[in-house]
């Protein structure tokens, strides 16, 4: 028998025996073959059943990265536009029962909204409620920085394709600087494939991908994104599947209603006002400006101190009349010893 038999003897042998012992202890710890193992997929009960059905009928927010150009003047047609973003736009809508703050927005598979940790801080300490002018002209100037980004990372790689440039003079040395950091930092972690250093591609597909994310952040304030409820609505004559965002919202009875929102309810929207306290009055919540609240408080301490004494009221009337009873009784005896007299 050859040295080549003998090993492969060994290996049936070995194999064998791991077989076996693997088998053993199939059976006598994880009684094989009646538990077949993990499950290839999870079982849902009916309710998370119902709910991924129900995100998986929902259609995509479809966008295009980059923005594709469209001028609408001369001048943008040899200078091009500004990249527009395909924002997900919120609809409000007054109802009797809802109240005036109510909002929907069609509800997609790729929607996504701030933590609700972040839009209660954002809310609370930088006094923004229903106005997102702020937090949208923050999300616009992010897309087109990214944009901006993207470019110069793909005007960096096209550069190396002429020969004839030195990317490393002026004025290139400029432009390859602003994407230095980033190349710096992926050069380490990106693969290579065939000799091509895929970097500059990857950072091309994470900026896309960052930027167009934009696009399906939806603000939710003066709400908490939890508050949000699927639902259906009628939509350019079409059944859609929006999330509704109505009645009264959580933040404004844990914490004060904004005074801005408060005094524009009491000088220009009184039927505002009236509306928040005949519906919700049992929560005590304060609807009234705090310059009227001040007020309010005020008079209260002016008049406090007359109310405190109306409970004394009748002692000090009784007083008063034996006051004057004893003083009129000297008052008389007095006129008549000088009328005798």
């Amino acid at each position: 028998m050859t040295l080549a038999n003998k090993i492969l003897d060994f290996k049936v042998v070995f194999v064998s025996g791991l077989e076996t012992l693997t088998e053993q202890i199939a059976t006598k710890i994880f009684k094989y073959p009646q538990n077949l193992g993990m499950p290839l997929t999870p079982e849902y009960d009916a309710k998370q059943q119902s709910m991924v059905d129900y995100l998986s009928q929902l259609p995509i927010h479809q966008t295009n990265f980059p923005p594709p150009a469209a001028p609408a003047t001369l001048s943008q047609v040899f200078f091009g536009n500004f990249p527009d973003m395909s924002r997900i736009d919120r609809t409000f809508y007054e109802h009797k029962s809802d109240g005036f703050y109510n909002f929907y927005v069609p509800n997609y598979k790729n929607i996504f909204f701030l933590p609700d940790w972040l839009s209660q801080w954002l809310q609370v300490n930088l006094n923004i409620s229903v106005d997102t002018t702020p937090l949208e002209i923050i999300q616009q100037s992010v897309f087109l920085g990214l944009i901006g980004f993207f470019f110069l990372v793909e005007f960096r790689m096209k550069l190396y394709w002429f020969l004839t440039i030195n990317p490393y003079t002026r004025p290139w040395i400029y432009l390859i600087s602003l994407t230095d950091w980033i190349q710096d930092f992926m050069t380490g972690l990106s693969p290579v494939m065939l000799g091509v250093d895929l970097t500059a591609p990857i950072i091309l597909g994470l900026t896309g991908k960052l930027a167009d994310s934009l696009n399906h952040l939806v603000f939710t304030m003066p709400f908490l994104p939890s508050e949000g409820q699927p639902g259906k609505m009628m939509i350019d004559n079409e059944v859609q599947d929006v999330i509704l965002f109505r009645y009264l919202p959580s933040l404004w009875y844990t914490h004060s209603i904004p005074n801005s929102l408060r005094e524009f309810w009491y000088t220009d929207r009184i039927d505002i006002l009236n509306f928040m306290k005949k519906n919700y009055a049992h929560l005590e919540i304060e609807f009234l400006p705090d310059r009227i609240l001040k007020d309010l408080s005020q008079h209260q301490q002016i008049t406090q101190p007359l109310a405190e004494n109306l409970h004394h009221l009748p002692e000090l009337s009784s007083n008063l009349i034996c006051q004057f009873s004893a003083e009129s009784g000297s008052m008389f005896d007095t006129f008549v010893n000088k009328f005798i007299t």
